[in-house]
């Protein structure tokens, strides 16, 4: 599962990252001035070094590993923590927190044996529950980690700082009301945590209750007006039950807070787009760039929305903005082909069309356009090649079996064209479509009997669809003898 937030896409284990991340400095001591921060690590980097003996207390040593976990240097951290053993061997919080830092590195079994030392010195530290049960998270074994969890839970003087770990288990083990209940308490204490906000939203979309986030991001915003995530996802979840008006509401204070939070400006986009507003969705799009680079996905965005207006030709410049942004966006070749072809240039944007599909060879969206084209074109032995090709791969769409019939119909091959119906037809046994268009097929070949079969179990269905029938082979209308069968 992929969430969007304000520092870029994660995936649902990278935000468990976060988390473990996170619980390495939850408990660090407030006060501590930067600059006063920076001069204990030149001193400890100095000793290292071997320009200076210093002495190191067990709380500077904390901020030693802290500052270093903080610019992303876990095997400095990791290193200092040894350091630290060393010099205090009776202390398990520096096992655990190296222990921690190997389970991010994913060097399990070195941390367990760090967790093992660290037992027997202080059996109910509740950091040595939680690095044990994030290593039994990692290994997959959900139901273990939580014990583990709710041991750190108990031990724990503050409680709530567990409760993104518990909620995070019951998540994998698909329980999101569970989950749900311990990250709104944590969240009622702490109603900014972006990494909570988002796991909560995950676990509302998992329930379809997107009614009752709703009421839980109103209740967060009433607590912490100014928390540009959770104005987001308000404005996220409005989407999702389509009040788009009240989405961008929402979005709007999330940008009014924070000018740069860029997830906000596409989520506004889509909303003004869903509205009609497509002119203002464009020009959302392009304040992003004030802020990021622009990237090939927002071309193509704003491409889609030039297209929506019917102004190809702009539409067709940001598609290859796109493409040169990003020339893997197989959608934005496919886009500039449909352009050129809804303008009457169907040769030119099979070229971009071919594009797409040598990145996606297998997309049936993109064979199926492809052959469409084909056939408008006239060149009906590709177009023939692209509707087997459909097949082979698994799409049995009533409409692919009925058009492909009807092409082999156009070059002459009746016989052919009357088989295919007859295999959508076992593939569809009562889809009147397919039953009208073989009975019809039957009677034009002079299989009179075969094609009465076919046309009375399609009366009996549904004798209104017959109307289709006759758009598609208008012939048949000034046919006595088929108004008769039909009869």
């Amino acid at each position: 599962m992929r969430f969007t937030t304000k520092k870029g896409t994660f995936i649902a284990d990278e935000l468990y990252f976060c988390t473990v991340l996170n619980s390495l400095t939850m408990n660090r001591r407030p006060g501590k001035h930067k600059n006063s921060i920076n001069e204990l690590v030149a001193r400890y980097e100095r000793m290292l070094s071997g320009d200076a003996q210093s002495f190191f207390d067990t709380h500077e040593f904390e901020d030693i590993a802290d500052h270093y976990i903080d610019k992303g240097l876990l095997g400095e951290a990791m290193s200092s923590m040894e350091i630290a053993f060393e010099q205090y061997p009776f202390s398990a919080s520096f096992l655990i927190k190296k222990a921690q830092i190997l389970t991010i590195l994913e060097r399990l079994e070195e941390a367990t044996i760090s967790l093992e030392i660290a037992e027997c010195l202080e059996p109910s530290d509740p950091d040595l529950h939680i690095a044990k049960g994030s290593i039994l998270s990692k290994k997959r074994a959900h139901q273990k980690a939580l014990k583990h969890f709710k041991k750190a839970q108990a031990y724990s003087e503050d409680p709530i700082e567990v409760y993104p770990f518990i909620a995070f288990e019951y998540q994998c083990l698909g329980k999101f009301q569970d989950a749900i209940k311990y990250l709104s308490a944590f969240l009622n204490e702490e109603p900014e945590d972006e990494i909570a906000l988002f796991n909560i939203a995950y676990c509302y979309e998992r329930l379809d209750a997107y009614n009752d986030a709703i009421l839980f991001f109103k209740s967060l915003i009433e607590m912490s007006p100014y928390c540009e995530v959770t104005w987001y996802q308000l404005g996220l979840f409005y989407n999702k039950i389509k009040e788009h008006k009240e989405a961008v509401w929402a979005l709007d204070y999330a940008i009014l807070i924070d000018e740069c939070f860029t997830a906000a400006y596409h989520e506004k986009a889509r909303s003004l787009t869903q509205m009609g507003e497509t002119k203002e969705a464009i020009k959302t799009y392009l304040l992003t760039f004030v802020f990021e680079e622009p990237t090939g996905y927002t071309f193509l965005k704003i491409g889609l929305c030039y297209k929506q207006l019917s102004l190809y030709k702009q539409a067709i410049r940001y598609f290859t903005k796109a493409c040169h942004e990003d020339p893997q966006l197989s959608e934005a070749w496919m886009e500039i082909g449909l352009c050129y072809d809804t303008t009457d240039s169907s040769e030119e944007g099979l070229h971009y069309i071919n594009k797409a599909l040598n990145l996606n060879p297998d997309d049936l969206e993109y064979i199926y356009i492809q052959t469409k084209i084909y056939r408008k074109i006239e060149l009906f032995d590709e177009a023939i090649l692209g509707y087997q090709r459909l097949i082979d791969l698994g799409c049995d769409s009533p409409t692919i079996w009925m058009e492909f019939a009807f092409l082999k119909k156009e070059v002459n091959e009746s016989e052919d064209a009357i088989n295919l119906l007859k295999s959508g037809v076992k593939l569809h046994k009562n889809n009147v479509d397919l039953l009208f268009r073989l009975g019809a097929y039957l009677f034009l070949d002079g299989q009179m009997e075969k094609a009465s079969n076919y046309l009375q179990k399609a009366n009996a269905l549904d004798s209104n669809s017959r109307t289709a029938l006759f758009e598609h082979l208008p012939v048949l209308n000034e046919d006595a003898t088929f108004k008769q069968l039909l009869k």
